[in-house]
């Protein structure tokens, strides 16, 4: 069924987000809003996603989400108390939709519409589930089919986070388990990047 999901996405502010793209200079804070708003154009894209919901403290970021990608996201402000309070902060403004809930990180140049259906789809089975980054420690999605139940624990290791707490592992395309955290990420990715992304790697000639 169509429109099931209700996506939180939370993006750090990109004048400091993604720290260990540091090695890439001044063109790193347009590499994390490139990526932001690539990620969110394949969440917009999917039709099992019925509700979007972004979580930032950057006020350009979320005025190029609602010009470039879509004026139906929903922008929420970033309550400055780490990760996990910033997914809380979208999940408490998503969970009165009656959809189903899932959290996506911002970093999934890679990602595309049917990459996330094929997840969510097999999400709609499980209470929750995840789907494991492509190093095997950290989480890129975590979906609830009872919002109320959601209990992020990203950040360090939080695919063994995740796991301890009873969610199921997730099949996913790599564009979906590939986060980008190091520059080496970017090459991986190189064919399957978002337009954003891919033009801001062309002006660093990477790889």
């Amino acid at each position: 069924m169509a429109g099931r999901w209700a996506l939180v996405v939370p993006v750090k502010d990109t004048a400091v987000g993604k720290s260990r793209l540091a090695p890439l200079g001044a063109q790193r804070p347009a590499l994390a809003r490139a990526m932001a708003l690539d990620t969110l154009e394949a969440v917009v894209g999917s039709p099992l996603v019925a509700r979007v919901v972004v979580v930032t403290s950057d006020g350009a970021l979320a005025d190029a989400v609602l010009s470039e990608v879509s004026t139906d996201v929903e922008v929420v402000p970033d309550p400055g108390a780490g990760l996990r309070a910033a997914v809380l902060a979208g999940a408490d403004v998503a969970a009165d939709s009656g959809l189903h809930l899932a959290v996506v990180t911002a970093d999934l140049p890679g990602m595309r519409p049917e990459d996330l259906d094929a997840a969510l789809t097999e999400a709609d089975g499980y209470e929750m589930s995840m789907v494991a980054d492509a190093d095997g420690v950290g989480t890129t999605l975590l979906a609830v089919t009872d919002p109320t139940t959601l209990d992020p624990r990203f950040g360090e290791r939080s695919l063994d986070a995740h796991r301890a707490a009873g969610a199921e592992s997730l099949p996913a395309a790599l564009g979906l388990r590939r986060d980008v955290d190091l520059p080496v990420h970017l090459d991986e990715l190189r064919a399957l990047l978002g337009p954003r992304t891919a033009a801001v790697v062309a002006r660093l000639a990477i790889g």
